[in-house]
C-alpha cells in the first residue's frame, strides 16, 4: 500500500501551513508537533522532519527550526497549540545576528518567535563580549551560548550539589561563578561586578574576595582539563583597587606541568580598559589515583 504524503511548512513565527492554508485547528497541530521526529529520507532533503499517523506520511520543511516558541507562561515554552517546555536560562543560545534560542525536543533547539524574545530579552545582560541571563532580584548570572562559538566555547556553570564557595549552587553564600573556556587557547575567563558581598573597604573589593576569584579561575582551568589538583601555594599581587560595581573579567591559563605540579597564573583586569588589578601564581598538586577525593570547586 502507498503512503499518502503530505508536505507541510513552518515559518520563523510557528505558523504551520500546507500548499499556503494556515493550518490552526487546535488538535491537529498538537497531533502534528507529537509525532514530528527528524526523518533521514533520502528523497526529502528539503524536507527533514516528518510527522507520521499511520500510512500517512506529514513531511516538513522548516525555515529555521521544527519547534518555535510562540510563547511563554509560569515558567515554560509554549509551542504548537498546547505542548510546552521548561524554559531553563541555561538552556538558552542565541545567533550572531540576536535570534534567541532554546533547546527543544525535536531539532535540538527551537527559535523564540519575536514577541517571546522581547519578553525573555528583558533579563538578559551583557556578560563581557557575550551574554547572560539574569532572574530579576538576584545577583547570579547564567551565560548564554553564542551558537557561533559552540564548537570553541566550553561554558562551566555553577553545579546544583556543589557546596563551593565561589561556583556550588548548595551553598547559599556562593558567588556562583560561571566561567566560559576557549579550547582554542585553553583560557578559562569570567566577568564580575563585585557587589556589597564582595565589600572590603572604601568602596573596593576586599583583597581576600580578589584571591578567592584567582583561585577559582586558576582551579577551573584545572578541573576542565580533567585535572584533580588542590590548591598547594598562592601568590597574589595587588595592582590596582577593585571597584565595588564596575565590571572586571577574571582570566587564568596552566603556565606548565611537571610531574604531579601544575603550575597556573591568573589575572584581574578591568572590563572597560584592561588596566590590571592583580596578578596571581599558584602550585597546585595533582592527586594520585586513588586518593581521598577532594571536593572540586
Amino acid at each position: 500500500m502507498v503512503n499518502r504524503e503530505y508536505y507541510y511548512e513552518l515559518d520563523a513565527r510557528g505558523v504551520l501551513s500546507l500548499d499556503g492554508i494556515v493550518q490552526d485547528d487546535p488538535w491537529f497541530v498538537d497531533f502534528f508537533f507529537r509525532r514530528l521526529a527528524p526523518t533521514a529520507n533520502p528523497d526529502y532533503p528539503e524536507y527533514p522532519f516528518v510527522s507520521r499517523c499511520g500510512e500517512e506520511m506529514n513531511y516538513l520543511r522548516v525555515s529555521d527550526t521544527p519547534i518555535v516558541y510562540t510563547g511563554l507562561r509560569d515558567g515554560r515554552l509554549e509551542y504548537a497549540h498546547s505542548l510546552s517546555t521548561a524554559f531553563a536560562a541555561d538552556r538558552l543560545a542565541y545567533s550572531a545576528d540576536g535570534v534567541l534560542y532554546h533547546w527543544a525536543p525535536v531539532g535540538d533547539r527551537g527559535r523564540l518567535a519575536p514577541h517571546v524574545a522581547v519578553e525573555v530579552a528583558r533579563n538578559i545582560q551583557p556578560w563581557g563580549p557575550y551574554y547572560a541571563y539574569s532572574v530579576p532580584d538576584s545577583p547570579f548570572l547564567t551565560p548564554l551560548m553564542p551558537l557561533a562559538l559552540m564548537e570553541d566555547l566550553q561554558i562551566i556553570r555553577p553545579k546544583p550539589d556543589n557546596h563551593c564557595i565561589g561556583c556550588g549552587q548548595a551553598n547559599p553564600n556562593s558567588l556562583r561563578l560561571s566561567f566560559v573556556r576557549s579550547r582554542q587557547d585553553r583560557i578559562v575567563r569570567t566577568w564580575i561586578r563585585p557587589d556589597e558581598r564582595m565589600q572590603g573597604a572604601m568602596g573596593t573589593a576586599h583583597g581576600g574576595m580578589i584571591s578567592l576569584l584567582l583561585d577559582e579561575a586558576m582551579g577551573k582551568t584545572l578541573s576542565a582539563a580533567g585535572i584533580r589538583a588542590p590548591t598547594a601555594r598562592l601568590q597574589v599581587d595587588f595592582r590596582r583597587p577593585m571597584i565595588i560595581g564596575r565590571e572586571y573579567e577574571v582570566r587564568a591559563w596552566i603556565s606548565s606541568q611537571q610531574g604531579r605540579k601544575q603550575f597556573v597564573n591568573a589575572e584581574v583586569r578591568s572590563a572597560d580598559d584592561q588596566s590590571l588589578i592583580a596578578e596571581a601564581e599558584a602550585l597546585f598538586l595533582q592527586l594520585r589515583s586513588g586518593a581521598e577525593s577532594v571536593q572540586a570547586g
